[in-house]
């Protein structure tokens, strides 16, 4: 919803500021008018004044602070308001990308989705259509990647090193190495272009879309966690045939509740699903040494009592991969799969919930 021109200040949104213009000083609002603590701001450092304060481009305008940690002109990054008379800022760790990619997420969750698709679907004919001719390779790559017949332990490694952050080599079958996320990010860009008009207009800005999420996503896996947080990853998944997509998340166990107690770290796998057959699922597994505890959350009823009788096997065939106690549950979705998403990743992350909310004043 958009009313007026001027966008109106909600805390944990990036927003336009007053304050110093390149044409020189003039008037502003106090900084504690203007952000919140704890606010997370995307800003360009521009130089420094005399005194030691950074100058910072964000939303345009630019702002003096003071920051923690040095910074160097010309680097764009995510901060974390700490204080706002005088305005103190600090180098934000992952939470800065998280708010920027649920809020884009949240604009068409099914983009990423149709967009992953719209690549395996265009891997089949790349060959023989003259459009994609220079794109074959890095879309049978990404198919093969992507699914397979037969089990692979290293299709998913392949996988997220397309899908990851940096440029990492995966092995195309030949033993040399082959186009990393680097290629994959040109790939997506150059067909959001859709020069040969395969895809058309509509299936061309769907592949923009995702572009943008793999991107993002690529961020926040690459940024460091803080020192109370524990790792943090989150990765695209398709299932071959349109059988299903989603997203699957990792979670380290922050380090210190384990130091305190000497007990081994613990992580954590969340997938949040949309299944062609089952509709919304979602399945979080929690591990500690041997002991592995399961939940599977579903839509319905009817799709709960479908998958409950078959944990008693699920459970047996995890025991058999080594895992001494293993206990799986499955119950009925309180929330929608799209808001259960977004809480899991706040809380992993530690922030405070992020506004979806696009309003002008």
């Amino acid at each position: 919803m958009k009313i007026g021109e001027t966008p109106l200040f909600l805390k944990g949104i990036q927003l336009p500021v007053s304050g110093r213009s390149e044409g020189g000083d003039k008037p502003g609002l106090p900084a504690s008018l203007l952000f919140g603590q704890g606010q997370l701001v995307r800003g360009e450092v521009t130089g420094f004044t005399p005194d030691g304060k950074i100058l910072l481009d964000i939303g345009g305008q630019i702002v003096e602070a003071r920051s923690e940690v040095a910074l160097k002109p010309g680097s764009a990054l995510w901060l974390e308001v700490q204080q706002t008379e005088p305005l103190w800022l600090r180098v934000a760790d992952k939470k800065g990308a998280v708010q920027e990619f649920l809020r884009q997420y949240y604009a068409d969750p099914a983009a990423m989705g149709k967009g992953l698709r719209a690549l395996q679907g265009l891997a089949f004919f790349a060959d023989a259509e003259k459009s994609l001719a220079d794109q074959a390779g890095v879309l049978q790559n990404f198919a093969n990647g992507a699914m397979g017949a037969d089990a692979d332990p290293g299709r998913i490694i392949r996988l997220l090193g397309m899908l990851g952050s940096g440029v990492a080599a995966e092995n195309n079958g030949t033993g040399q190495a082959g186009p990393g996320s680097q290629k994959l990010h040109e790939l997506v860009a150059l067909l959001a272009e859709d020069r040969g008009g395969v895809l058309g207009k509509a299936n061309a800005s769907t592949m923009h879309k995702l572009g943008l999420l793999l991107e993002l996503q690529g961020e926040l896996n690459g940024l460091p966690v803080s020192a109370q947080q524990g790792q943090l990853l989150l990765f695209p998944c398709v299932f071959a045939l349109g059988a299903g997509v989603g997203q699957w998340l990792f979670t380290m166990n922050p380090g210190e509740d384990q130091a305190a107690t000497g007990e081994e770290r613990g992580y954590t796998l969340s997938f949040f699903l949309e299944m062609s057959r089952l509709g919304e699922v979602q399945i979080q597994l929690r591990v500690k040494g041997q002991t592995l505890q399961g939940e599977c959350v579903v839509g319905s009823e009817a799709v709960r009592e479908h998958l409950a009788p078959q944990l008693g096997e699920l459970e047996e065939l995890l025991g058999k991969l080594g895992y001494g106690v293993v206990h799986f549950s499955c119950r009925v979705a309180k929330t929608s799969m799209l808001e259960s998403l977004k809480s899991t990743i706040e809380t992993a992350a530690q922030m405070e919930s992020v506004r979806i909310v696009d309003l002008e004043a």
